[in-house]
């Protein structure tokens, strides 16, 4: 990929430029009380996180949902956003992206992902949100890549995506001709590509590490 031709870098949010491990830690926290007051047992919460990232390498769509169905419930545990935090290096890496590249979202979220990105100071940062709810599509669709890239006017192969799934970052962005980095962080961490558009043209193990891909 010829990096002189990026103009944009579009970011996923969770697990990305959020650590929402304390999101999945409230809700396993949850998931133990009620199904202790139903009589069952679980594993300690540190297990039941390792066990998710047993699904997430295998390709589950949700891990959390996933180890929830396992100890014997089917019972919804919403997302609760007040638990999430920026990665450490998130906010400097964004400030020197921004510096050289207009900066935007393409994730999988609920309605409110700008709020959300503006309550971490991270907002200012970025020229548009492309959240899965509010846009009525969701990754891996193509649709929502190329409907951000449309309202932008960015061609594909002038966009960086950068995530931490294979399955709804790298795949379909490089499937449309994007330039991909692949965020090993979170449950999706280790699952192995399956294909040559699974494969980024960057791995990288923290956020902060994102801007020596663009030689920053």
């Amino acid at each position: 990929m010829d990096q002189s031709k990026i103009k944009w870098i579009f970011f996923d949010m969770g697990h990305t430029l959020l650590d929402e491990d304390g999101v999945h830690i409230a809700r396993l926290e949850e998931l133990t009380e009620e199904l202790a007051e139903m009589g069952k047992t679980c594993p300690p919460v540190e297990e039941m996180l390792a066990e998710m990232i047993d699904f997430g390498t295998v390709g589950a769509r949700s891990p959390f949902g996933e180890v929830a169905k396992k100890y014997g419930t089917k019972k919804k545990y919403p997302y609760n956003p007040a638990f999430e935090t920026p990665f450490p290096e998130t906010e400097e890496c964004l400030r020197r992206l921004s510096e050289k590249f207009k900066l935007g979202i393409i994730a999988n979220q609920r309605g409110g992902s700008a709020h959300r990105l503006q309550s971490h100071g991270l907002m200012k940062y970025f020229d548009i949100v492309y959240s899965s709810e509010e846009m009525g599509r969701s990754k891996p669709a193509p649709n929502l890549f190329l409907s951000a890239l449309e309202a932008v006017g960015c061609a594909p192969e002038e966009a960086c995506m950068v995530g931490d799934r294979i399955d709804n970052d790298i795949r379909p962005a490089k499937k449309l001709g994007m330039m991909t980095v692949r965020l090993r962080q979170g449950f999706f961490r280790n699952r192995a590509p399956e294909s040559d558009f699974d494969i980024p043209d960057a791995d990288i193990d923290s956020i902060g590490d994102l801007p020596r891909v663009f030689g920053l």
